[in-house]
């Protein structure tokens, strides 16, 4: 028999065992056309590592680029929980694990679509909690799973299920995450990093930090009416800023591409009598110095980046994180409470400062009476479980892992100011410039609000960089990205790698990537938040 009709031979038994027509697909490098094992919960089972524990088999019709696949649920157990997963194990396998991360506060699955439209054993998990239990941050084993155990314990249990199921070893694994999911791709670098290859994380969360920085914000924003800042006031901000910063890179394009290089200051709002529509009142004035300042321990150290200037505005701005769409309603005592639509870093605060800061859960500890320096000793364990904060990334650079970042510079939820100086500081610990990026890139994108959204180019593809990187050994470079407005493309530019900026060749459309090129920025002229300690 020729090597060709074996091929199809096998390709055909594997297939009628996994429940599926035969298609001969082309071989991937380390990849199998298809799997041994019938899609069924019983023949999963069998091949699954101890102490997992198969819930759900059924073939997934192909639906678009997604293809056809077998999804299989399951269950990881540890001491004190049980972690839910996810994998997608498609017919025509890549040789390749992909694992998604989750947003939010997770207890819930990812989306698996971008790995399986492209030959991935796709997986995610829920981090080891539903999000409809409100009461899931009273179980540690729950806590300690969300903030780092979930997501591995997932991935060591999704990735030996995924060779066994086509008895064939991997070639790569990669992980994709945004938002919380960034954090758990830090948590996985940091914590356990001979799990993946490659790692994305975008916009990443920081636990603890962020979110007693959101809750000194709302501590000021709803003390009273005052002090409230209504979209009007969001807009004006955002204009006034956008007037001041847009030019500062060199070309006026109505995009902020560093915000380190503004001078401008919210005291030029400031109103000179009564309040009005086109001034900030002093309170108001106070909140968005709180907002741009983030906060500082009292010997002068950053605890929270403050949030960059520029791009405040529209509803994926300051709208959807902070001020909200809909104004808060007055309490008994003066003070403002969100009770309808709330803006996600609202919601996120709430529930994090009732059972997610302290050791204790204490029903009393609320970010409205916050006190860090008298309340930082309680944060030590929480922040511990939940916040990805250390630099030393050597074990992972020593096993030829490469990690890939990617912060949007008006992300209202997450400070990007806080990510370069992650980024900074591996670079401080393995050394050198070069050593840092032999093994971490990261891209800074200018006018993209969270994970996606805002006035900036906010659609790319990072994954192929990523393998690329891993699997071709090539340097990240220019990374092409578009805006849309209604669904059409109006925009498209390359985004760079730190510390190169997209800079305009001089001639052509300010629309068109092809008239930029990706340069070394001048060093900023003007000092990023946070400028002062407020609490």
């Amino acid at each position: 028999m020729s090597s060709a009709h074996l091929v199809l031979a096998t390709f055909a038994a594997a297939s009628v065992a996994f429940g599926m027509h035969v298609r001969a697909q082309p071989q991937v490098q380390g990849g199998g056309a298809a799997s041994a094992t019938a899609c069924s919960v019983r023949a999963v089972q069998q091949k699954a590592p101890r102490g997992t524990t198969i819930t759900d088999a059924r073939v997934v019709e192909a639906n678009g680029a997604q293809r056809r696949h077998c999804q299989v649920d399951g269950h990881v157990a540890v001491p004190g929980n049980e972690i839910n997963f996810r994998v997608g194990l498609p017919e025509d396998w890549n040789g390749k694990f992909l694992f998604i991360g989750v947003g939010g506060l997770a207890g819930q699955l990812g989306n698996l679509r971008q790995g399986l439209e492209r030959g991935y054993a796709t997986a995610t998990t829920d981090t080891g909690h539903l999000d409809s239990d409100p009461t899931w941050g009273a179980n540690r084993a729950k806590e300690v799973d969300y903030g780092h155990r979930g997501t591995h314990v997932t991935t060591v249990a999704g990735k030996a299920l995924t060779e066994a199921f086509y008895e064939k070893p991997l070639h790569r694994a990669y992980f994709n995450g945004c938002s919380n999911g960034g954090r758990q791709a830090l948590m996985e670098v940091q914590r356990y990093p001979s799990d993946f290859d490659g790692i994305i994380a975008g916009d990443p969360a920081t636990g603890t930090p962020m979110q007693v920085a959101r809750g000194l914000v709302f501590q000021k924003m709803l003390a009273s009416t005052e002090a409230y800042l209504p979209q009007a006031k969001v807009e004006l901000l955002s204009k006034a800023t956008l007037d001041s910063c847009d030019a500062s890179d060199g070309l006026k394009d109505g995009l902020v591409s560093d915000p380190r290089t503004c001078t401008f200051k919210p005291e030029m709002l400031k109103c000179r009598g009564a309040d009005a529509p086109n001034c900030l009142n002093a309170k108001q004035l106070e909140v968005v110095n709180q907002i741009y300042d983030g906060v500082r321990l009292s010997n002068g150290d950053a605890y929270a980046y403050g949030f960059p200037l520029g791009h405040e505005g529209g509803a994926t701005g300051w709208q959807a994180w902070i001020n909200g769409s809909v104004p808060p309603t007055k309490q008994a005592d003066g003070t403002l409470a969100f009770t309808e639509k709330l803006p996600s870093g609202y919601r996120l605060s709430d529930s994090n400062f009732r059972f997610l800061t302290t050791e204790e859960d204490d029903p009393s500890f609320s970010w409205r009476t916050l006190n860090l320096d008298r309340d930082l000793p309680r944060l030590k364990l929480m922040t511990d479980i939940l916040s990805p904060l250390d630099p030393d990334l050597r074990p992972f650079k020593a096993r030829g892992g490469k990690l890939l970042m990617y912060h949007g510079w008006a992300d209202p939820a997450i400070s990007a100011l806080g990510t370069l100086d992650y980024s900074n500081k591996v670079g401080n610990v393995v050394g050198s410039p070069q050593a840092l990026e032999s093994f971490v890139s990261l891209y800074l994108i200018p006018g993209m609000h969270h994970c996606s959204g805002g006035p900036g180019p906010n659609e790319f593809d990072m994954l192929t960089v990523l393998e690329q990187w891993s699997e071709r050994g090539l340097k990240p470079g220019p990374v092409i990205a578009t805006h849309r407005t209604d669904g059409k493309v109006d925009r498209t530019r390359p985004l760079c790698p730190h510390p190169q900026m997209a800079t305009y060749t001089g001639s052509g459309s300010i629309d068109d990537a092809a008239n930029f090129r990706c340069q070394v920025s001048p060093a900023p002229t003007a000092a990023g938040p946070p400028r002062a300690p407020l609490r």
